[in-house]
């Protein structure tokens, strides 16, 4: 059903996301180690905006797509 193959490819995309979080911290905190604070300052941002697509992808999929699939396979 389309309903829960776009649930499952939001579902998908957040665990990129999540992925993708878990990696910026570790290069911030390598950055960090080795006095890179502007390297550091630079992949916060990059992490911050990792982050905010993860929040709108949770608010899509709980406002949405979630029920959706839900309905579909009931």
């Amino acid at each position: 059903d389309k309903a829960v193959l776009d649930a499952a490819l939001a579902g998908g995309a957040q665990k990129v996301e999540h992925h993708e979080i878990a990696s910026y911290g570790t290069l911030i905190d390598w950055a960090r180690e080795l006095g890179r604070e502007d390297c550091a300052a630079v992949l916060a941002e990059t992490l911050a905006e990792e982050k905010a697509t993860d929040q709108k992808l949770t608010a899509i999929a709980e406002a949405r797509l979630n029920r959706r699939a839900e309905m579909a396979v009931d």
